[in-house]
């Protein structure tokens, strides 16, 4: 690996950043890396890093996670929330707004952004046909969901247009409770499994589903489209066909305690399961897309652009999520504060503007419809 690393120690960011146009298996042929290290590190690094195969990957995306690792003393840790996303991460997030008089609205779904003439923000619309005012808008929304709302008057800004190649990975993930304790380690499991990226006991890793008699695994499912690079849409599978196949790889990573093959000839049975699919997560971080992410501060005075996919170290991820919204609150603070801001980020010069578009807006009220997961499909679905 030393041959195609050492640029990177030496050089830092600026060589991860050149390496943006190779996939993953072209800059190993470019250094002569051998396949085992595919194989053996990368297959699971890019499936953990952006539900996708190395072949699909961007090499600056393992190389950035590996500068990372390297630099940062804390930089190849993972941890756990120790309990459910909305009571111990959504919850008290909404109580610190709160607390501080600010207000927090669920279902209330944005139908449009509406502009002045100067091409300012004028409000934001919701679907029951209320509107609301602000000094400043952030929008925190997933790039696929963005996309359906710029407004007409801002569809040939470059800055919103190199938009249009930034798309969501589907992804899908699984909870599998067993009538037995598995045989388990207290932390985050990386998988080369053709299906499964990453995986935990939780019973072992979370306060919450601690158990010392019964296992409950949380699976990550991917790549499970063949824009991802999988054989098959298993997004458009029944719940019952993802189990299934999720079941026949465990039996691999557990042969003495899942399957026929178990020692006492039955293995460990499933009990409960659910299954959440989200067909547009991170981004797809495939060759060339580094080049096409925005600042978070935007040719538009009032409106700032947060999430993951906007340009920030920790790329597609729940903590790129968060650096984001850190450094969209940079802007707000220096325009306040009549501070110099770092600029809107330069547009790279291969985004051509095209006829002027009116937003399609987001259609459905299902969760996946802005951005999030949900189980079930049809009329019978729910939010995780």
């Amino acid at each position: 690996m030393v041959p195609g690393l050492l640029p990177m120690l030496i050089e830092g960011q600026s060589f991860i950043d050149d390496q943006d146009e190779l996939s993953v298996l072209e800059f190993m042929e470019k250094y002569g890396m051998p396949s085992r290290i595919n194989d053996e590190i990368f297959i699971a690094m890019g499936k953990a890093l952006d539900f996708i195969d190395p072949d699909k990957l961007s090499m600056s995306v393992v190389l950035t996670a590996m500068n990372r690792f390297i630099n940062e003393a804390d930089g190849s840790q993972t941890a756990f929330l120790d309990g459910n996303q909305p009571d111990r991460l959504c919850e008290p997030i909404a109580n610190h707004i709160k607390e501080r008089g600010g207000e927090v609205v669920c279902e209330k779904p944005l139908t449009s952004i509406e502009v002045n003439p100067d091409n300012s923000v004028r409000c934001i619309k919701f679907a029951d046909g209320s509107e609301i005012t602000a000094d400043v808008y952030i929008s925190a929304m997933p790039v696929d969901v963005v996309k359906r709302l710029i407004p007409e008057q801002w569809s040939q800004m470059p800055y919103f247009c190199q938009l249009d190649e930034l798309e969501g990975i589907p992804v899908i993930n699984i909870q599998l409770w067993f009538d037995r304790k598995l045989d388990s380690v207290d932390g985050l499991c990386f998988s080369r499994s053709p299906l499964l990226s990453v995986y935990a006991d939780m019973s072992t890793c979370c306060a919450e589903y601690a158990s010392d008699t019964n296992s409950m695994l949380e699976l990550v499912f991917a790549p499970c489209s063949p824009v991802a690079g999988s054989d098959k849409n298993w997004i458009a599978a029944s719940d019952e066909e993802i189990i299934e196949a999720t079941l026949t790889e465990l039996e691999r990573l557990f042969p003495t305690e899942i399957g026929e093959g178990a020692t006492d000839g039955i293995g460990a049975q499933v009990t409960k399961s659910t299954v959440v699919r989200v067909p547009r997560s991170v981004y797809a971080a495939t060759p060339g897309r580094g080049k096409f992410r925005p600042s978070q501060e935007s040719p538009i005075d009032n409106f700032i652009m947060a999430g993951d996919f906007a340009t920030q170290k920790y790329l597609g991820s729940m903590e790129g999520a968060v650096l984001s919204g850190k450094l969209a609150a940079e802007v707000v603070c220096d325009r306040a504060a009549a501070r110099t801001t770092k600029g809107v980020r330069a547009v790279d010069k291969s985004v051509v503007p095209d006829k002027t578009r009116k937003p399609v807006g987001v259609r459905g009220n299902y969760p996946i419809a802005f951005g999030g997961g949900q189980q079930g499909s049809g009329g019978n679905v729910s939010h995780p």
